[in-house]
């Protein structure tokens, strides 16, 4: 038995000599094999050399300075920067002393000691980089990023109108190359060896392009204007700046159908909300299709039957917001049976042009234009009308409305012009010699008011006017938001 235990204490024994052995063969022969090739750990200026041999990182190192660098300014690709251009090479020589100096100190007893611990205790292997030399010109690179500047940087450009195209050249924001801030950008870009590093994006600094002046679209309209043979009257308002444009929007026109907008304002304002269902179907069918009976009946629901007192109540709202050459003197189609008012307004007083107004009933671009901006900030829960009213009038009531402008079967004559699925609220229609439309558009961009009147002095006015419609819609809406999509509009 005592030979047995012995003879198998001897087993164990060779076994755990023979792994020893075998193990610290292995071991040894993978750290003689990583003295043949680089070790795993180590790279040359960021690039992993591990397993290749010394000549072999050295030729690939070598080839990585003689790939061109990236540039790109203020977003866009410039021509690269070859290395020729800045004299850029590798110095081989000290590059190879670098290696050298870094493999001698993974050589030797102490380094087969680490190579053991490492396999052994499962530690990360240690990583070494190697610093390649690098030569290049430094006066070549500032003169590069001095070419660059001069090509590239550029002044602010003002929006140009192309009336003929239906257009607006884009304003251009001016850019300016930060030669100083981008010169460390480059330098590091040209020492480094990695391809994904060999790329600039410049620092440029931007100078925003002033907003363009309304002034700029009065060119536009004021060239579309020239081919129309009678007087217009155009008022247009941008709803977040309150810039204003206005031509001849101060004269006297016409206001039969744009005042039925005061009816419906004056209706909501004195009735509960939701209005009767004959109320709305009224308001409905005088806003969209400028039926004046219906316009009529909401005069008469103002003053207990009386249509004629009914116009003096709208009269007063319009007054009371400011509105002092707005005026509706009698019911619709009443005004043959009575003797013409001699209303003086600050509009008809004047001389200096001939529109021909309706003496029952006349308004201007300008206070047509500010009625429709009220009720636009009223359904955003500001304004003039909420501060005058604010018993009466509320935003619910603003954009119910707003929304009652918003037909879906014909387009208004100014939307004729503008994008298919322009997000639009219109009061438009032909009275006499004069064609009117009143718009508030909700742009992707910018919303605004838009109001025309176009009288013509003859009654063969009908084609110039559905043309200088389109064509001032046209340009109205490019002022304000470009090419921009108009189903992107927020909603309203």
């Amino acid at each position: 038995m005592r030979h047995s235990k012995r003879s198998g204490c001897g087993f164990v024994a060779v076994l755990l000599l023979s792994v020893l052995l075998l193990g610290g063969a292995w071991l040894y022969t993978t750290w003689r094999s990583g003295e043949t090739v680089l070790p795993p750990g180590l790279s040359i200026n960021g690039v992993p050399m591990g397993g290749m041999t010394r000549q072999q990182a050295l030729f690939a190192v070598e080839q990585a300075y003689t790939t061109a660098i990236s540039v790109t300014y203020a977003g866009d690709t410039t021509p690269p920067l070859l290395p020729e251009m800045i004299e850029l090479r590798l110095d081989m020589q000290a590059t190879s002393e670098n290696l050298d100096a870094a493999l001698a100190t993974q050589s030797g007893g102490r380094a087969l000691l680490n190579h053991i611990a490492d396999q052994l205790l499962g530690r990360d292997v240690a990583t070494t980089d190697v610093r390649a030399v690098v030569l290049y010109s430094r006066e070549r690179v500032d003169a590069f990023l001095q070419r660059t500047a001069q090509k590239y940087d550029r002044a602010p450009m003002q929006a140009v109108a192309l009336p003929q195209a239906g257009s607006f050249r884009p304003a251009q924001d001016g850019t300016t190359l930060d030669i100083e801030a981008s010169l460390p950008l480059m330098i590091e870009a040209i020492l480094a060896a990695d391809p994904a590093r060999r790329h600039v994006e410049l620092v440029v600094e931007v100078e925003p392009v002033p907003a363009a002046s309304t002034d700029l679209l009065a060119q536009a309209l004021g060239s579309t204007l020239t081919r129309f043979d009678g007087v217009a009257g155009v008022f247009v308002k941008d709803l977040q700046t309150g810039h204003e444009l206005c031509i001849n929007c101060q004269l006297p026109f016409t206001g039969w159908d744009p005042l039925k907008l005061g009816i419906a304002l004056e209706t909501y304002r004195i009735q509960t909300q939701p209005l009767r269902p004959d109320l709305t179907a009224a308001v409905q069918t005088m806003l969209t299709q400028g039926d004046s009976t219906a316009a009529n009946q909401l005069l008469a629901e103002m003053e207990k039957g009386d249509p004629q007192s009914g116009a003096t109540t709208v009269t007063k709202l319009l007054w009371s917001l400011g509105l002092r050459s707005s005026y509706l003197d009698a019911p619709y189609g009443t005004h043959s049976t009575l003797t013409a008012p001699a209303i003086a307004t600050p509009a008809n007083e004047r001389s200096d042009a001939i529109t021909d107004p309706d003496p029952y009933v006349q308004t201007t671009p300008a206070e047509i234009g500010l009625l429709l901006e009220s009720l636009y900030h009223c359904g955003q829960g500001g304004g003039s009308l909420l501060l005058l009213y604010p018993d009466a009038l509320s935003p619910t009531k603003c954009h119910m409305l707003l929304s009652q402008m918003r037909p879906t079967e014909k387009r208004g004559l100014l939307q004729t012009g503008m994008p298919a699925g322009t997000r639009i609220a219109y009061q438009s229609g032909r009275h006499g010699r004069t064609d009117t439309d009143a718009s508030l558009v909700y742009g992707p961009l910018n919303d605004f008011v838009i109001v025309t009147f176009l009288y013509h002095p003859s009654e063969s006015g009908d084609e110039t006017s559905a043309t200088t419609f389109a064509e001032i819609g046209l340009l109205t809406y490019r002022f304000f938001n470009g090419h921009a999509d108009p189903t992107l509009a927020a909603g309203h």
